[in-house]
């Protein structure tokens, strides 16, 4: 049986029992599972299925026609358009991101006027984003999961701020209001089993071979995961001082009946920033190791959670962070402008 080196917090159970446990976490992993999150494990299996469905039967013609827009994160990624370790090659995997959307009624890749409708701003120039076909005949489905993964972030932040002893226990969660423009992302992935962009020909390079998403940390505030049974690949490095040591992440099933699997729940930089390095933004990647991981492509479910575009990163009112900071303060930024800096170091923008 593969062991399991993270936490599982349970956040259907009493407050006061999961605080203490999920800050060790934050602090000491910045990775843990989280279970009791209300996801029937037939709804997440249906999300797997219209995943592999659109990745694996669309034209790459077809794909093509709704490539990532670079001033929203909106649409779909191909193979190498990202590289998350520039030490490394670029990253052969493909995905399709949803953004710009309503964490109330579920719309999504609105266009750049209706979603920002709520802040009154003058759009001098809109911005479509339009819904591949696939996804406008499923999109119940995918806007019943951005919903309830919302909500999830927002329990999980909700609980963050009592773990930090903050007396306003909705500090980080009045930023992040579900009609609120924001830069949140809900992703779908699929790395195939076999690399075929040329770099593979004749390579003794085991890592070329196997590494699908090089080592990185994410941007935002938090990231929901689901991974799918047989289909792991997520590696952590949990020890700086030793870079070649790499752990794995396994997939484990929910305490509930009928539920879907934990979520692997990830902080982010900007959590890590805005905390003053108290909750920790692990370096991890995905990599396709011998045996079961190595019998068929990868696919995953990735939710990225920001703040409001507007929230302003000021210094959180918790004596565990103002000890951490030693009297230093962070820059002032927004949530937004902090994203922007990070998506141009990815995407050489």
């Amino acid at each position: 049986m593969t062991s399991n080196p993270l936490a599982v917090i349970d956040i259907s159970k009493p407050q006061e029992e999961i605080t203490p446990g999920l800050l060790a976490a934050a602090v000491k992993q910045g990775f843990l599972f989280v279970d009791g999150h209300g996801i029937p494990k037939d709804q997440v299996d249906k999300l797997f299925e219209l995943s592999k469905e659109y990745f694996t039967t669309t034209p790459e013609k077809e794909k093509l026609k709704y490539l990532i827009n670079p001033d929203n994160n909106i649409g779909y990624t191909h193979f190498g358009s990202e590289q998350l370790d520039p030490r490394k090659t670029k990253d052969f995997k493909e995905g399709y991101n949803f953004g710009y959307i309503d964490f109330e009624t579920g719309e999504f890749n609105q266009s750049k006027q209706d979603y920002y409708r709520s802040k009154n701003k003058d759009i001098k120039e809109d911005v479509q984003n339009p819904i591949p076909p696939y996804f406008k005949q499923n999109s119940q489905l995918l806007s019943d999961t951005m919903i309830r993964l919302h909500q999830i972030a927002r329990e999980i932040m909700k609980l963050i701020a009592i773990s930090l002893n903050i007396e306003n226990q909705q500090f980080f969660t009045e930023k992040l209001r579900p009609k609120e423009p924001n830069g949140s992302i809900f992703r779908i992935l699929r790395y195939p089993l076999i690399r075929n962009d040329g770099n593979d020909i004749n390579s003794t390079d085991e890592d070329l071979l196997s590494i699908r998403a090089g080592a990185h940390t994410d941007y935002g505030a938090l990231t929901l995961l689901f991974q799918k049974e047989a289909q792991q690949g997520l590696q952590l490095q949990l020890d700086e001082d030793n870079p070649d040591e790499w752990l794995n992440v396994p997939y484990i099933k929910s305490a509930h009946k009928d539920m879907a699997a934990p979520l692997v729940v990830n902080f982010g930089d900007l959590l890590n920033f805005w905390t003053q390095g108290v909750l920790k933004s692990t370096t991890h990647r995905v990599k396709f190791s011998p045996g079961e991981t190595r019998n068929s492509d990868r696919y995953s479910i990735v939710f990225f959670v920001h703040p409001e575009n507007d929230a302003r990163l000021e210094p959180v009112p918790s004596d565990i962070v103002r000890k951490a900071a030693n009297g230093e303060d962070i820059p002032q930024m927004t949530a937004l402008e902090h994203l922007q800096q990070r998506l141009k170091e990815t995407y050489n923008w």
